[in-house]
């Protein structure tokens, strides 16, 4: 069974809390993802921009970037 919405948000936003003192901040932009990609209950623009950052995590950025993209995404789910 999938998390609801408002449980994934919940526990991405605990996971975005620790990214300061996370080991490894790729795993920890990985889990964020994770969160959010086994809800259900998104509409199809915030499954697009889950989908967008998914595809970013990818492409390998920079650590320095990872904090500011997670935090733009769940900025964006609200």
């Amino acid at each position: 069974m999938s998390a609801s919405r408002n449980e994934a948000l919940s526990a991405a936003r605990k996971l975005l809390r620790t990214f300061g003192s996370a080991p490894e901040p790729r795993r920890q932009a990985r889990a964020i993802y994770a969160e959010l990609t086994h809800a259900a209950g998104w509409t199809e623009g915030e499954r697009r921009a889950i989908d967008a950052f998914g595809a970013w995590l990818l492409a390998q950025p920079s650590t320095l970037e990872l904090k500011p993209r997670c935090a733009d995404l769940l900025a964006t789910l609200r």
